[in-house]
């Protein structure tokens, strides 16, 4: 895993009520870590994921994970916004 202080990228991203592509592929990326802010929980797979298909990162949690693959996320109702962390 890098330190901190290498190649660390925080953001925002809108997620709406269909799949939205959150993080791109990245083949130097060690991890990612998204958040939920606001009051929607934020559902995250692959391209084609839902509010039954993918997993739920409620409001006040976080996801870390270890991949360079595109991540997608969708919100089960209204827009939520998602922070992301990645490096």
């Amino acid at each position: 895993m890098k330190k901190l202080n290498e190649s660390f990228a925080a953001s925002q991203v809108a997620v709406g009520t269909t799949a939205t592509l959150i993080v791109a592929a990245a083949a130097g990326r060690d991890h990612v870590s998204i958040q939920p802010i606001g009051v929607v929980t934020v559902y995250v797979g692959g391209p084609g994921v839902t509010s039954l298909t993918g997993y739920p990162v409620p409001v006040g949690y976080a996801l870390d994970m270890e991949t360079t693959a595109d991540i997608y996320a969708v919100a089960a109702s209204a827009t939520a916004v998602a922070v992301l962390a990645e490096g």
